[in-house]
């Protein structure tokens, strides 16, 4: 274990990016093969597709099939398609993959959430976060919610009831796997609602299915359907804007292959 450094409040890093999300201070570090690094960074993407000017960002960075990758980040693009989900959490919430820590630690802030168990198969990250001191800058009502279990994310299965699920286990936005692994959670894990990261472009990949290419835009009538036709029972955000902020964020979190959205997972 290596932590060294200043803290670093990484809210400050955000420049003219705004959110009503609370973030933690970092600090550099390692845990095995995972490390927490700040990089500077002079603007970056939002998940719906405006452009912000920042400061820097704080990063996770860790293993993956050929060498290191970014796993999560302290960024406008993170924090928007995480906001909606962190929003809804409501009773026991169960978090699968505990990252950076910040997501679970909003979780456990917000007050319509009594309890928060967060499945994270790997030790390291656990213990990163840990010695970090994430959830020791939260207040005391809100850290004593937390309960960290160590275990695989798709074959956990709780024993108690689970109001609210929140999954974000995957290194891409949208993987061909990833309504696989979705079903596979709901049908362990039996929650009454979900959010999961990146479910937006995952709609988006079902809305290309049912019309057989790419749309222009994606309607709120689209929208719905993909949301029936997904069949678990998913959060999202209310309204017409809803759909408006998919068309315009997708064509940046989509792959540029035209035929991306007929990929199965194999």
């Amino acid at each position: 274990m290596i932590i060294d450094g200043d803290e670093i409040d990484a809210g400050l890093l955000f420049g003219a990016f705004r959110s009503a999300l609370w973030f933690p201070r970092y600090r550099v570090g390692a845990c095995g093969a995972w490390r927490v690094r700040v990089m500077q960074q002079p603007a970056v993407r939002g998940y719906w597709g405006t452009v912000y000017r920042v400061a820097g960002t704080v990063m996770l960075t860790g293993p993956s099939r050929d060498n290191a990758e970014v796993w999560m980040s302290v960024t406008p693009m993170e924090v928007e398609s995480q906001e909606i989900g962190i929003a809804a959490a409501h009773g026991h919430t169960v978090v699968l993959g505990l990252g950076m820590g910040w997501a679970t630690a909003n979780i456990a802030l917000n007050p319509a959430v009594e309890r928060v168990t967060v499945v994270e198969r790997d030790r390291d990250i656990v213990a990163l976060v840990d010695a970090l001191g994430i959830f020791a800058q939260l207040p005391d009502a809100a850290r004593h919610k937390i309960d960290i279990v160590v275990d695989d994310a798709l074959t956990w299965r709780p024993d108690i009831p689970v109001d609210s699920l929140q999954a974000d286990i995957w290194l891409n936005v949208v993987e061909p796997q990833k309504w696989n692994d979705v079903r596979r959670m709901c049908d362990n894990i039996r929650p009454a609602s979900l959010y999961f990261w990146g479910q937006e472009m995952e709609l988006w990949r079902l809305a290309c299915r049912a019309v057989r290419q790419v749309p222009d835009i994606l309607t709120p009538a689209m929208l719905d359907a993909a949301i029936v036709d997904c069949g678990v029972p998913l959060v999202t955000a209310e309204g017409p804007d809803y759909a408006a902020r998919i068309t315009t964020g997708a064509p940046w979190w989509t792959p540029r292959t035209s035929d991306w959205w007929r990929i199965e997972a194999s």
